[in-house]
């Protein structure tokens, strides 16, 4: 019996000899690195790069450039002077531990035609915002003039300094949503006056060096996804499309255009769940149509960059996998997804904080994602994605943080869709960010947050 004892002290002797020494050096494990060790930049941009440091309680971090003149670095903020090369190093003080990152800066096109891919325009939107039930207003019968649709569905009319206050606080993008079924003629030809008003809304923002987004939005009245309805559907649409290219043509790469913003058959059974093959080849054909007539309507439509939608802007796999991509190299797919749904946009559930379950729904609507589009080379943007009110501030901030962070990782930008109001849920979808009136953001902190996020 002593023998087994003396074995047994033994035998722990000889293993914490062994195990102590790698517990400690695990425990000693000293470094830092960057969340990227090679950036491409523009001459006037620049980034945020990321530091982790491990080992350290506190720490001093000492950051220069190789080069002052190509890239100007103070405590991870790179902004690009001139085009060239230079190495942004941080380094422990004190230390030999550093981290280091290659940063190519080139030159700016005049032209603004700067973007070898769609991926390459896509990692140049931080974060966008949507001029919702605006332009995108119809069916307001009680309305005679065409320019009052505008403020039809409760919002003010649009300023320049309205659209001043979104760039202002980080958003580089503006989606506008257009409908025009209301302001055309039966074989699609636009108002004039309407058109000059969204031109002159396209002009807040593209003049002011953002991103716009334009589309056809909430023209499901017209727009039928029918083999029986298709010849005539076909015929305005492509007319719709030509209008809007010929007025924009001379615009850059700034401007993209999104044949349609949620395509589907109101009412139909599977109108929120992905569509039937039968719809999903007439809204292919339509998306052709789409492409061949901005490619072929001259100026600079004939590189602009063309967003396709899948039916009803679904994330859902058979519906993203159903979206045919034309044989053409500036196409970027929109998706739509409010995740975790019962927290996001059901506002018939109590549901108000994101849980395991919510963040595995946000993970796996990316994955999806990555594996129909992202994995072969299509890049896909968020162009619709938020959290409504519920009097739950603190978990949207939460869960815009870790939707974005999701984001991120897939190289997916985003763009919240700001409906004007913050309406309590039984009243509405309250999505609103900016108060347009006064032009003060309704939630800072969750704006702040965002910012954060994406910076």
């Amino acid at each position: 019996m002593k023998l087994k004892r003396l074995a047994a002290v033994l035998l722990t002797v000889i293993m914490c000899v062994f195990i102590l020494p790698v517990s400690a050096y695990a425990a000693e494990t000293k470094g830092i690195k960057f969340n990227k060790t090679s950036l491409t930049m523009t001459v006037g941009s620049s980034y945020k790069l990321e530091r982790t440091v491990t080992g350290f309680k506190k720490c001093t971090i000492q950051w220069r450039s190789s080069d002052t003149s190509v890239a100007y670095v103070s405590k991870g903020n790179i902004t690009a002077k001139k085009a060239g090369t230079a190495v942004i190093t941080a380094q422990i003080k004190g230390t030999d531990y550093k981290a280091e990152c290659k940063v190519t800066v080139k030159k700016k096109s005049a032209s603004g035609d700067s973007f070898k891919s769609g991926q390459e325009l896509l990692e140049k939107i931080t974060i966008g915002w949507n001029l919702g039930n605006t332009l995108d207003s119809q069916g307001c019968t009680w309305l005679s003039n065409d320019l009052d649709y505008e403020t039809g569905w409760g919002n003010v009319k649009t300023t320049k300094t309205m659209i001043d206050t979104v760039k202002k606080a980080g958003f580089n993008t503006v989606r506008i949503p257009v409908s025009w079924g209301d302001h055309m003629d039966k074989n699609g030809n636009i108002n004039k006056a309407w058109m000059d008003r969204v031109q002159e809304i396209v002009d807040y923002a593209y003049k002011n060096d953002m991103f716009v987004i334009l589309n056809t939005h909430h023209d499901l009245s017209w727009i039928k996804l029918t083999e029986k309805d298709e010849k005539t559907v076909t015929k305005k649409f492509g007319n719709v499309w030509k209008q809007i290219a010929e007025r924009f043509k001379d615009y850059d790469e700034k401007l993209i255009f999104e044949g349609m913003n949620e395509p589907r058959t109101e009412g139909s059974a599977k109108e929120w769940m992905g569509g039937t093959s039968a719809e999903w080849e007439v809204l292919n054909r339509l998306y052709k149509t789409f492409v061949d007539t901005v490619r072929s309507s001259g100026g600079k439509n004939k590189t602009r960059y063309l967003i396709l939608t899948p039916y009803g802007a679904n994330s859902g796999y058979s519906a993203m996998a159903a979206l045919d991509i034309p044989d053409d190299d500036r196409i970027i797919v929109s998706v739509h997804a409010y995740l975790p749904y019962n927290m996001a946009l059901n506002r018939y559930s109590s549901d108000k904080k994101l849980t395991d379950n919510g963040k595995r729904e946000i993970d796996n609507a990316f994955a999806n994602i990555d594996k129909v589009f992202l994995s072969k080379g299509i890049p896909v943007i968020m162009d619709e994605f938020g959290s409504i009110n519920k009097n739950n501030t603190s978990e949207r901030i939460e869960l815009v943080k870790y939707y974005l962070s999701t984001a991120e990782k897939y190289g997916v930008p985003c763009c919240w869709w700001d409906n004007g109001t913050i309406c309590k849920p039984e009243d509405g979808e309250g999505l609103g960010l900016l108060n347009r009136q006064t032009l003060k953001w309704y939630y800072k902190s969750l704006v702040d947050a965002i910012m954060e996020t994406v910076e």
